[in-house]
């Protein structure tokens, strides 16, 4: 009887431990704030526009990212905030598919006709890829990502 209940105890904190682990984890990159900064006062005559959080394998060169999160924001000038809730799931969406300890890049693209003349082109508000690229971090506090 007292290995039975010694047996029973060891493996309610063994699967206890597990718990609490995984959500813990989980509860660093259940969100992603990034503020998309500048040098330049674009005149914004459109306001809304949509942030998308895109997730690749760190170890494949030439493979599609996977959309994970959008989000759509409304911004009157820049510097501007945008917060990405991620899905319980997100890293089983990423394909080709991520295993355990894989590391993962991450990185975000915004569309956002903010000059309002129909199209998403030059002489809108747009990712500056001349500056850097827009890689993010999850489980890190608000990230910068530059737009001209």
């Amino acid at each position: 009887m007292g290995k039975l209940l010694l047996i029973l105890g060891v493996s309610m904190l063994i699967s206890s431990c597990g718990l609490k682990n995984s959500s813990e984890s989980f509860k660093e990159e259940k969100a992603l704030r990034v503020e998309f900064i500048g040098t330049t006062t674009p005149t914004i005559s459109n306001t809304k526009g949509k942030a998308t959080l895109f997730a690749v394998a760190a170890n494949l060169a030439d493979a599609a990212a996977t959309e994970i999160a959008v989000a759509d924001f409304d911004a009157k000038a820049i510097p501007f905030n945008v917060d990405f809730e991620l899905p319980k799931d997100y890293l089983k969406l990423i394909k080709p598919e991520v295993t355990k300890g894989d590391s993962v890049k991450y990185y975000v693209a915004i569309e956002w006709d903010s000059n309002a003349d129909g199209k998403i082109e030059e002489g809108d508000v747009m990712i500056d890829f001349d500056k850097q690229f827009p890689h993010v971090q999850l489980g890190k506090q608000t990230q910068q990502v530059f737009v001209k």
